[in-house]
């Protein structure tokens, strides 16, 4: 396989794998409930380890099928695989929350003005038109939002990568 044909196809593997793991912690981790409980803030680290871990096994593999390892490398593997990832979980999160679930627009927006009421920053008039704009901007965001979250552990991931698979190199 040429060099090329291998990077796209790791691409493509782990940014799927990412973006299944994402959608499963989108379904695990319910968007509705209080992002203070213990159980959220757990499940939240885990997913932080295990989404940056992908694309550190990115390279690895890379590095597994025979081809020399530095840190841009790991970088423009883990980069590219969160890009496609992010979209493609964004393309979910969006379908998700447009078609399957809209119901929890509304709750996550109502529970947003709780934590406002709670903190003592809510201003009423304030907060209706934030609240039309906030409902307009929701779903176009999880598209955006969840492509930059897999850009950030793609980088994350291929730079720690990059670092730990580095192939040496011979000094004359």
């Amino acid at each position: 396989m040429t060099e090329k044909k291998i990077i796209s196809n790791t691409v493509i593997t782990f940014a799927v794998l990412y973006a299944i793991l994402a959608i499963l912690h989108l379904i695990i981790k319910d968007p509705t409930t209080d992002p203070k409980d213990t159980k959220v803030i757990l499940i939240g680290f885990v997913g932080l380890f295990i989404f940056i871990g992908i694309f550190v096994l990115a390279v690895k593999y890379y590095k597994g099928q025979g081809y020399e390892v530095f840190i841009g490398t790991g970088i423009k593997l883990g980069v590219l695989a969160g890009l496609l990832g992010g979209l493609i979980a964004g393309i979910y999160s969006y379908i998700y929350f447009a078609y399957l679930h809209p119901e929890m627009i509304d709750q996550i927006l109502e529970m947003s003005k709780e934590i406002l009421k709670e903190n003592n920053m809510l201003d009423q008039e304030i907060f209706e038109q934030q609240m039309e704009t906030s409902k307009k901007m929701f779903l176009p965001m999880q598209i955006v939002g969840q492509i930059i979250t897999g850009l950030t552990y793609g980088l994350i991931g291929g730079l720690l990568g990059g670092i730990i698979y580095k192939t040496p190199r011979e000094d004359y």
